[in-house]
């Protein structure tokens, strides 16, 4: 019986812990899945970059993450990839951005469109700068993409339909657009699906969505080999290309046991996990089971241990202190009672009771008479009743 509810617990405990995996999986808030998307160079994932940052690297340019931001921290590189960024820039930082490209740097940008705003993107600090900003399309706007003739695209093939495209809020005072991808039917207010922007000695590659550079797309979207023309003819080889990883929320480089703990405790997934996992240690807890045979105490080494004949006389004085002689009397009994397979007796009467038996069957023996004797005595004679047993056992087997 005990075994089957042991059974039962272990059943129940698996049971809670393969729930807690399952709503650790499967327990996600809304919006989680777009919200989780990481244009990072780090991600191998289909919403990465890694292919982007290792197609780079074959064609000569070294690539590497920045783990800090763009202001009061690393000096900025002449080259940096800022896709669909988790973290806005700050005004200083795109202040110091920008001035950095001034100076001749390189920027490939694509802004990040939030799926909960329904109609048009806030304007970030950076998308004003560069005076752009999504709108929502009407139907066919995006439609028919077709390439600026331009030295970046030349000799590629159809493009494909973005997404979502860009247009310009203003022209005044911000830097000339220059679109590469362009879409919709109407010529004359058609929508940019990427372009470059001259600013002063350096120059930005724009794109309306960061998915053409992400692993799952970049082997057959043809716009990611215009921005990696872009990006090889307008730096030098001696050039490292940086990804902008602080803006995906990465701070830096972290060991398993870090990435374990703030998925654990930062993570609704993680915490649901931990408390279904504690509970099922709750109700391990309260089933009491034991792991394994309880351990007793080992005796000490330098003590001898007593012979029979040493533990039987301490017994004898203990039962002689508590005045239990008939007590004692009925235990030594009970040899006699299991040498003819019957229970011990319980009291005198069944002391009584099992010699009479021994008698009906064996006859009248002097053994058995001195057993009686000793029982009669007042106090019990226990050396009696010992002698008497031993003597008709004795005889028994000798017989």
């Amino acid at each position: 019986m005990s075994g089957v509810r042991r059974f039962r617990t272990f059943a129940w405990v698996g049971a809670i812990a393969l729930g807690a995996g399952l709503a650790a999986y499967l327990a996600r808030p809304a919006g989680r899945t777009a919200l989780d998307v990481k244009r990072s160079s780090f991600r191998t994932t289909p919403d990465g970059v890694a292919a982007f940052a290792r197609g780079l690297e074959r064609f000569g340019r070294p690539t590497a993450p920045r783990l800090t931001p763009l202001a009061d921290a690393d000096p900025l590189p002449g080259a940096l990839v800022l896709l669909s960024p988790a973290v806005v820039p700050s005004p200083v930082e795109v202040h110091a951005l920008l001035e950095r490209v001034r100076r001749g740097g390189t920027l490939v940008y694509a802004p990040r469109l939030s799926p909960a705003i329904a109609s048009t993107l806030r304007i970030t600090p950076l998308m004003d700068s560069l005076g752009i900003a999504f709108r929502v399309p009407r139907p066919g706007d995006l439609e028919q993409p077709e390439w600026v003739a331009h030295s970046l695209t030349d000799g590629l093939p159809e493009p494909a339909p973005p997404r979502r495209a860009l247009r310009r809020i203003t022209s005044r005072e911000r830097p000339p657009l220059q679109a590469l991808l362009t879409v919709g039917r109407d010529r004359d207010r058609s929508w940019t699906g990427a372009g470059l922007i001259p600013f002063g000695e350096g120059h930005i590659i724009v794109l309306s969505d960061a998915e053409p550079l992400s692993n799952d797309r970049i082997a057959d979207d043809p716009l990611a080999f215009v921005v990696m023309r872009a990006v090889l003819t307008h730096t030098a080889p001696a050039d490292t290309i940086f990804f902008a990883e602080f803006h995906q929320g990465i701070r830096g480089y972290e060991s398993t046991a870090r990435r374990w703990a703030g998925f654990v405790f930062g993570t609704a997934r993680g915490r649901t996990l931990l408390q279904l996992l504690l509970a099922a240690f709750l109700a391990l807890a309260c089933a009491g089971l034991r792991f394994g045979a309880p351990t007793t105490a080992a005796a000490p080494q330098d003590r001898e241990r007593r012979s029979p004949l040493e533990h039987v006389s301490a017994l004898g004085d203990l039962y002689e202190k508590a005045r239990a002689r008939r007590t004692a009397a009925l235990l030594l009994l009970a040899r006699l009672a299991r040498s003819v397979r019957r229970p011990p007796p319980r009291d005198v009467a069944e002391a009584r009771a099992l010699i009479r038996e021994l008698e009906t069957r064996r006859g009248e023996q002097p053994a058995l008479a001195r057993i009686q004797r000793g029982l009669r005595a007042d106090p019990v004679d226990l050396t009696m009743v010992a002698a008497g047993i031993d003597d008709h056992l004795g005889r028994r087997t000798e017989s």
